[in-house]
């Protein structure tokens, strides 16, 4: 007669099936992992950017020492806010005993790629076109569609932040060129700054 003992799963099947279980409910949850603190510095870093367009390079579309001064202000921008995010969320999941890496983050960059691949194909053909002026409607309104699609599966403030920019894309589509550097800081500056100041204060560790 088989003990109890005897029929128990090998050691390594279980754990085999206690990841599989973890990575399950991963997927199927919501991504908490979104560090208000690291938003706030993506605001302030967006402000800088901003400030350098407006004393130093000039903006994309009335540019004083080229197109590509400018533009590099924008691209650097992105990369280190990019390093940023991940490195502040890195330290929330460790905080809280999650991965950074699951599943349910690979799913929200493949919801947000997208409209941001969009975004990056516009801005080009725009400026291909010679029309610059059209680019901070393109990225907010890009940028706004990325993160209400992935708000989806996250904290619910980070779907209100993506509206917000789609609300301040709409309102670009009928203001001037001359207003783009300040719709850019109040989106990537302002927005990000009061949305992080919130997602800190009820979120954050």
């Amino acid at each position: 007669m088989t003990s109890p003992r005897d029929r128990s799963l090998p050691a390594d099947s279980a754990q085999d099936s206690l990841q599989y279980i973890r990575r399950t409910l991963d997927a199927a949850g919501r991504l908490s992992s979104v560090s208000g603190s690291g938003m706030m510095v993506v605001g302030a870093l967006a402000l800088g950017a901003v400030w350098l367009n407006l004393r130093v390079t000039g903006t994309p579309w009335q540019a004083n020492f080229g197109l590509v001064p400018a533009l590099t202000v924008w691209a650097a921008l992105l990369v280190i806010s990019a390093t940023v995010t991940a490195a502040f969320m890195s330290r929330k999941a460790e905080q809280a005993g999650q991965l950074f890496w699951s599943p349910i983050l690979r799913k929200a960059l493949d919801i947000g790629a997208a409209p941001l691949l969009l975004g990056g194909v516009l801005s080009g053909a725009m400026l291909y076109a010679g029309r610059a002026e059209f680019l901070p409607m393109i990225w907010l309104g890009c940028y706004g569609v990325a993160l209400t699609s992935a708000g989806a599966i996250s904290v619910s403030p980070v779907r209100w932040l993506g509206i917000s920019f789609l609300s301040l894309a709409a309102v670009a589509a009928f203001l001037p060129a001359a207003s783009g550097l300040a719709l850019l800081a109040t989106g990537f500056g302002g927005l990000h700054l009061s949305f992080g100041a919130y997602i800190h204060w009820r979120r954050d560790e």
